[in-house]
């Protein structure tokens, strides 16, 4: 699965990740790989994927697809993305049933993180993407200010505390990097590199 965290802010948006994902040779057998989990989308707006190691290339493959048509703006990005993964979801799981039992299981989580001037009391927008197995189906919900998958409630509270005292984007940082370190402690699939990205009026600022 991985680990994904991300906060907004009035400053603008922290989104974290590991690298290690769980990848099954054409046998079955399972081996840890490193991946790189966050793809930049525009100048103010990333792609962070979790779920099966195949989503790095759906969001490089959106990226580039952003890209050439020129979107910029958030609602714009979130509305494109939705067609855009149904289609490369549908292609997956054809070219999956040529391997494995019919309906097999994808598991697809992604995380739209981008700063937005238009929004200038709550720049910071999370959506969160994921897949529904039956039936097949894209869905995307917009989150306020904490994500975290898997989810965790102790470092959500904290994040939520750190919000709600308008604390420094910094500060935000520092937290999330304490909260993955106790987390790759107690959960083997969770391993570096870890990235730690800041989206700003300045753009996007660590990848």
């Amino acid at each position: 699965m991985g680990q994904l965290i991300a906060c907004a802010t009035a400053e603008g948006v922290l989104v974290a990740s590991d690298s290690r994902a769980l990848f099954f040779e054409p046998h079955g057998e399972e081996r840890l790989i490193t991946i790189e989990r966050l793809v930049p989308v525009t100048s103010h707006a990333v792609l962070a994927s979790a779920g099966n190691w195949e989503a790095q290339d759906i969001c490089q493959d959106f990226a580039g697809f952003a890209k050439s048509e020129g979107l910029t703006d958030l609602e714009a990005l979130i509305e494109a993305a939705i067609p855009f993964f149904t289609s490369r979801y549908d292609e997956i799981l054809r070219r999956m049933c040529e391997k494995l039992p019919p309906d097999p299981i994808i598991n697809m989580y992604l995380l739209l993180a981008g700063y937005s001037t238009t929004t200038p009391g709550q720049p910071g927008h999370l959506f969160v993407i994921w897949d529904r197995p039956q039936p097949p189906k894209i869905e995307f919900n917009r989150v306020t200010e904490v994500f975290t998958l898997p989810r965790r409630m102790g470092l959500e509270f904290t994040l939520n505390e750190l919000v709600k005292k308008k604390a420094p984007l910094a500060e935000v940082v520092d937290a999330a990097k304490s909260g993955m370190a106790k987390m790759a402690q107690q959960d083997h699939s969770i391993g570096p590199p870890y990235h730690y990205v800041t989206i700003t009026a300045q753009g996007i600022q660590g990848l």
